[in-house]
């Protein structure tokens, strides 16, 4: 017999919390500890650029990837929110484009810039999982194992800027916003696949969603790691 939905997610959110992508990854211990240098905060930033840049690509795969109404309203959102009006200096895109200016990155030629194997694994496959997946699994990445764990890696990343000594509050303001944000976002997306999770595959597909983009992400760390922390 399935789980109760509310047992289920209480179950997950705590296996993604716990996850070493979101917890004690030696990257992010690193970061919040304040032992990342100057040139490895900007690569950092410059490899985190060439993901995030996509993040809308993911929602957008994801909405038109789920078929129900309901289940995609919190994804059109969100959309909407890390869109926002370009011109707009708060929208989600600028806010982190000002950190990748203030990290030293040369924003002209980001675009040319090499993605790092570790981060090119993860691009492709965070893709693939939205537009490819069946909508619960790609809701569970991008739920569970996403938004609803973003406070918990955004904050070592947040706290060890703020220990650099190199940025301003407004320069990082991008990662402040998002640990209170996504806490949000995640519940929203929980709320929304809830009534769908009432059976044992469909629990497991929102689960194996969110275990692959968590794990995927440690590959990213583990790049990372190696490329900013040595």
């Amino acid at each position: 017999m399935a789980k109760s939905a509310e047992k289920f997610f209480d179950e997950l959110n705590a296996k993604c919390q716990n996850h070493i992508a979101v917890k004690g990854h030696p990257f992010l211990r690193k970061f919040g500890e304040g032992k990342v240098s100057p040139a490895g905060i900007k690569k950092f930033a410059e490899q985190y650029y060439l993901f995030s840049r996509w993040f809308t690509r993911y929602l957008a795969a994801v909405v038109a990837n789920t078929p129900y109404e309901n289940a995609r309203r919190p994804l059109v959102q969100n959309l909407w929110e890390e869109i926002g009006l370009e011109e707009n200096e708060s929208s989600h895109p600028n806010l982190f484009r000002r950190f990748v200016r203030a990290a030293g990155v040369d924003m002209s030629k980001l675009e040319e810039a090499d993605a790092l194997p570790c981060t090119r694994v993860f691009i492709d496959e965070y893709l693939f999982i939205c537009r490819d997946g069946n909508f619960l699994e790609s809701m569970g990445a991008l739920g569970p194992g996403t938004e609803a764990v973003v406070p918990y890696f955004y904050r070592p990343i947040w706290e060890g800027l703020k220990k650099s000594g190199k940025f301003t509050k407004d320069d990082i303001f991008f990662f402040e916003a998002h640990i209170e944000l996504d806490v949000e976002h995640g519940k929203n997306i929980q709320n929304a696949i809830m009534p769908y999770a009432t059976d044992d595959a469909s629990q497991k597909m929102i689960a194996d969603g969110a275990k692959k983009i968590l794990d995927i992400r440690t590959v990213l760390w583990d790049g990372l790691e190696k490329a900013c922390c040595t």
